[in-house]
């Protein structure tokens, strides 16, 4: 069933919100710190960090409790204009 905000998601809901950034001092930290500009978050249950295979990249993922589609936009735009962000997933 599709809600009013056009999408098959229900809110309030919890999301994971997967962000590809280049491995470097602070990249974590950067990404950490943006998606707590927007919501609370526990960084030792609800962030999981995984490196690329070569070690360049790493993808930092954070399961966030969004109250509607509008909230979890403004997360990605925001998390996706740090410069150390290649992609959002």
């Amino acid at each position: 069933m599709i809600n009013a905000d056009n999408t098959p998601l229900e809110f309030p809901c919890r999301f994971p919100v997967k962000a590809m950034v280049r491995r470097s001092d602070g990249a974590q930290q950067a990404v950490l710190e943006m998606v707590e500009q927007h919501v609370e978050i526990s960084r030792s249950d609800d962030v999981r960090v995984r490196a690329s295979r070569n070690g360049k990249y790493e993808s930092i993922t954070v399961t966030v409790s969004v109250e509607s589609r509008d909230h979890l936009e403004r997360i990605y735009a925001d998390v996706q204009a740090l410069e150390v962000v290649v992609m959002m997933l």
